[in-house]
């Protein structure tokens, strides 16, 4: 039988799960770039412990459990760093910290592009039908590094052909001006996706299957993003698209990536 003593024991297990490493950098972080106006404001640390079990457990902002702060105050601190781009910065500071941690060079100069989509719950906002996996959602666009940091990511409608996507990635490659090859799979063929490579300054690589493959085979270096798509969904708040908002969306991803990144950075084992 489910009582209050078992709801208190495995809400304190949730909260060390996502209170453990890197919430104290990324709190820092956001208290230097944004300090409080007020001596009294509520601390970074506390807002950023209910933001990460909202994304960890994946359940809705009013179903904070007690003990976190009220979710229209965590809610107002998350979309004014969204709309800060707080999020974004402390990503890109950590993509080349674990870079040199790797023992690369902080600037890459190879990016691996895909998508990924995914459903949608009741919710208002831009969505589409994705004909070739059948679903009605969004779609994610990912750009990492030869070791799987994510540089770049985007959101847009599941109906948005791939090849179309990259045009979503126009904010965050700016900041990887180093990047010199692009590798995609092969629905990305299509010529406009080599311009958008020239464009930026990039050559375009296809990694296409053998002709006589048969069954399952990993193919060169595809797999690294694929890989980071399966790290993403060990968040609960991230396996179905719940927020209204295309940017708000967009931050809600980037906010996991700055705490696997943190997470990563302080438990390297």
């Amino acid at each position: 039988m489910w009582t209050d003593r078992h709801r208190t024991r495995h809400e304190a297990r949730l909260k060390n799960m996502v209170m453990e490493a890197g919430l104290d950098e990324v709190a820092r972080f956001l208290e230097r770039a944004d300090p409080p106006a007020r001596p009294n404001a509520r601390s970074a640390r506390r807002v950023m412990a209910a933001v990460a079990w909202h994304l960890r457990t994946g359940g809705g902002w009013r179903a904070l459990p007690d003990g976190f702060l009220p979710w229209r105050t965590v809610y107002g601190w998350f979309r004014r760093w969204v709309d800060k781009g707080l999020f974004a910065v402390l990503m890109r500071t950590l993509a080349r910290r674990q870079r040199r941690r790797c023992g690369r060079r902080p600037t890459p100069r190879l990016a691996i592009i895909d998508t990924q989509s995914v459903k949608c719950i009741g919710v208002r906002g831009p969505r589409g039908y994705d004909a070739a996996k059948r679903m009605v959602g969004r779609k994610r666009v990912m750009m990492v590094d030869a070791e799987g940091h994510i540089l770049a990511m985007a959101i847009v409608p599941a109906n948005v052909q791939d090849c179309d996507t990259l045009s979503a990635l126009d904010e965050g490659k700016p900041y990887w001006p180093s990047l010199r090859l692009g590798l995609f799979d092969s629905v990305f063929r299509a010529k406009r996706c080599e311009e958008w490579c020239n464009l930026h300054g990039m050559r375009r690589r296809v990694v296409e299957k053998d002709p006589d493959q048969k069954g399952f085979v990993v193919l060169e270096r595809r797999w690294i993003v694929e890989r980071t798509f399966g790290w993403l969904s060990h968040w609960g708040g991230l396996l179905r698209e719940r927020a209204g908002r295309l940017d708000v969306a967009t931050g809600r991803l980037i906010c996991v990536a700055c705490l696997m990144a943190a997470n990563a950075l302080n438990n390297p084992a």
